[in-house]
């Protein structure tokens, strides 16, 4: 819950500072630091622990909730926010693991004893699958529940992961009798729910841990490993496109320590680390039985053979620098052997990473996108990815790349696709002005298609959905515009809704696609990505170029929205209580029917279109 504070301590103000640029966060929102404060940490949280690049603060938010600022649920390392999002993931999966984190932000410079109380009394509440007992959990709390009653898909029950975090210039004092009871009671109480394989120690952070984690989280993905096998160097590139490359042995604690990283004495993925198009893949059904096999040699008796039964590792760097026995890699994916990383890490805490282990590896440095490219194909030639995870190797993908670039140089808006995970990682871009593959699909799906209800959730699901109708590669390289009307038209709806319309979220895909019935004519409305609507697409972009324009339309749409789900006298309030309502065909189709019974007259055009 949200109280009147200001924040001191200088470094941590220019956190939240830098999170409100990042994000875009009005000034009028941040001048509630405590609230300002509860979204940072929840978006540190997911910085440091999640794998998920599409995983967004906000959809930790809990509102007004009792003892809980933030949850985050994840199923196979993607963040979950429906039961239809679980079972998209699940579908191809025979097992799967999920991990919850729940997160209270205080601004007190101390850790209160009843206020940690009150978040282990939060979280002890949520569990009770009976009835909801908290109302503003109750999204997460169905999404939870249903997770449990595919316990027989569990590779192992749920882990826990517990952060209170606040401004306390000192260690939480484990010491003191009366706090150290209150934190083993309710573990203790937690642990008698039965519902978990593994309680972690509850996270206590205070300034020093906020400021070592966001170090951490903003630091450059470099690390240096031993080479005591002697690694053979590629033949030099004569197109020089490739700038060296090694092939060797490396031994297994290096290549964890490549894998993973160490935060609070917890081993985690390091985040970005593999392409996230191919990571997709992993624990498909027909993989299993692999990874079974190679899971039981790591733990058998044979497990010095582990490196010579494998394929082995493929790593892309931006560079690889050899000195004696060191190599260095600096901002390096994984873009193969994700299977045999899934497994290590599956089983690191019951192995010896120090075991004279090996496993064959090849680094290769190149900036060249068309290079990486080829060397993710070759590389996983073997493995039957899915469109959706071969999207960003795609020509339209470079070319649509390409074109945000022009306009932005032509400045005309500041916007940034990104084809690869973390391709924006070194550069200072604020997050909200990065246009992901995912959010493409769904903006062009609810410009364009009028498709808005179907966009919410996971990347796959609605991959499956458009699939087809997006990315053309025949015909669609002359309609980029559409596509780069629809990224600006939903980075305009968005930052309007976070900044202006909050309880409008849901709606904000049904908003840009009242934007276009708005702007453009009946007649050259047709629901493909055609010359009709490269024609809209230009009369749409330059309505939302103007900022004041802007702002007037999408008030316009909002304002169409609430009219037709009112048709009948409701109130608005109560409609918007309804939190799938916007994830249903039969509410686009009432509110399209009600655009074309009631924009009928010639609309207001931008001028020199």
């Amino acid at each position: 819950m949200s109280n009147a504070t200001h924040i001191t301590h200088p470094i941590i103000l220019s956190y939240l500072e830098g999170f409100s640029h990042k994000y875009e966060i009005s000034a009028t929102e941040s001048r509630d630091q405590h609230s300002l404060f509860e979204k940072y940490i929840n978006d540190l949280v997911l910085n440091i622990y999640g794998n998920d690049p599409n995983a967004l603060y906000e959809d930790m938010d809990t509102g007004s909730s009792f003892g809980i600022d933030g949850v985050a649920i994840f199923v196979a390392d993607k963040l979950v926010t429906s039961i239809e999002d679980v079972d998209e993931i699940i579908e191809d999966l025979k097992k799967f693991e999920v991990s919850f984190f729940f997160t209270q932000s205080k601004t007190t410079q101390k850790f209160n004893r009843q206020e940690v109380n009150d978040f282990f009394s939060g979280v002890r509440r949520f569990f009770n699958f009976e009835k909801c007992e908290i109302n503003e959990l109750e999204g997460f709390w169905e999404v939870a529940k249903y997770i449990y009653t595919k316990v027989s898909k569990f590779k192992k029950s749920p882990e826990l992961n517990l952060v209170f975090a606040s401004l306390a210039p000192k260690d939480i004092d484990l010491n003191d009798i009366h706090m150290e009871a209150t934190v083993e009671q309710n573990l203790l109480d937690l642990n008698d729910l039965n519902l978990f394989s593994k309680i972690s120690s509850p996270q206590f952070w205070g300034v020093k841990q906020i400021m070592d984690l966001q170090n951490k989280a903003n630091s450059d993905l470099e690390i240096s490993i031993n080479m005591t096998k002697s690694p053979v160097a590629y033949p030099k590139d004569p197109t020089k496109k490739i700038k060296n490359g090694y092939f060797g042995l490396i031994k297994l604690a290096d290549f964890v320590n490549i894998l993973t990283d160490e935060v609070s004495g917890k081993r985690i993925l390091r985040k970005g680390i593999f392409d996230d198009n191919i990571r997709y893949y992993l624990g498909a059904k027909e993989k299993v039985e692999v990874n079974h096999t190679m899971k039981e040699q790591l733990m058998g008796d044979s497990k010095h053979l582990f490196g010579v039964l494998n394929n082995g590792i493929t790593i892309i760097s931006d560079e690889v620098n050899l000195n004696s026995e060191e190599l260095t890699l600096v901002n390096y994916q994984i873009v193969n052997g994700c299977q045999t990383s899934n497994v290590i890490f599956e089983v690191l805490d019951k192995i010896n990473i120090d075991e004279d282990i090996y496993i064959p590896a090849r680094f290769i440095a190149t900036n060249d996108e068309e290079t990486k490219n080829a060397i993710i194909r070759a590389t996983n030639s073997q493995t039957a990815l899915k469109p959706e995870q071969l999207a960003a190797l795609s020509p339209i993908q470079k070319a649509l790349e390409e074109y945000y670039t022009i306009k932005r140089k032509a400045k005309e808006f500041d916007l940034y696709y990104e084809r690869r995970t973390e391709q924006y990682r070194d550069e200072s871009i604020q997050k909200t002005k990065i246009i992901t593959i995912p959010s493409q699909i769904k903006a062009t799906s609810a410009l364009f298609l009028d498709l808005p209800h179907e966009v919410s959730g996971q990347y796959g699901k609605v991959e499956k959905k458009t699939r087809g109708m997006l990315f053309d590669e025949e015909s669609d390289l002359s309609f980029l515009n559409v596509y780069y009307v629809s990224g600006l038209a939903w980075y305009k709806v968005e930052r309007f809704v976070q900044n202006n319309k909050k309880k409008y979220i849901r709606a904000r895909w049904h908003i840009i696609m009242v934007l276009k019935y708005i702007l453009c004519k009946d007649n050259q409305i047709d629901l493909r990505i055609n010359k009709n609507a490269n024609t809209n697409s230009q009369v749409i972009e330059k309505a939302l170029l103007d900022e004041e324009e802007s702002s007037k339309y999408i008030m316009d749409a909002i304002s169409l929205i609430n009219d037709a789900l009112t048709q009948n006298g409701e109130k608005i309030e109560e409609v918007l209580q309804d939190r799938k309502l916007f994830e249903r065909k039969d509410t686009t189709s009432i509110l399209v029917n009600y655009l074309n019974k009631n924009l009928n007259e010639p609309k207001k055009m931008p001028e020199n279109v």
